[in-house]
C-alpha cells in the first residue's frame, strides 16, 4: 500500500454492534463504512467553511433561488 495510514478505533460493544448492523446493511465491510464517514464528514465540515467564507465575502447578501435561476436562464 503507497501513502496509506492504518489507525485503530476503541468502541464500547454495543456501539461497535450498531456500526457493523449498518456496515452490513450498507453491504459494506466495518473499516469501508467507517472511513466512508468519516471522509463524509470531513467533506461536509470543508463545505461548510467554504459557505462561511462565502458569506462573509458577500457581506451577508444572498441571492434567492428564484433568481439564481433566472441568472441562468432556468427560471420556469
Amino acid at each position: 500500500m503507497a501513502d496509506t495510514t492504518v489507525t485503530s478505533l476503541r468502541f464500547k460493544n454495543d456501539q461497535y454492534d450498531k456500526v457493523k448492523r449498518l456496515a452490513e446493511f450498507n453491504g459494506v465491510s466495518v473499516t469501508m463504512y467507517m472511513r466512508q464517514a468519516v471522509l463524509e464528514r470531513m467533506e461536509d465540515e470543508e463545505d461548510y467553511k467554504d459557505a462561511q467564507a462565502n458569506l462573509a465575502a458577500s457581506h451577508g447578501e444572498t441571492v434567492s433561488r428564484s433568481e439564481i435561476l433566472k441568472r441562468l436562464g432556468m427560471d420556469a
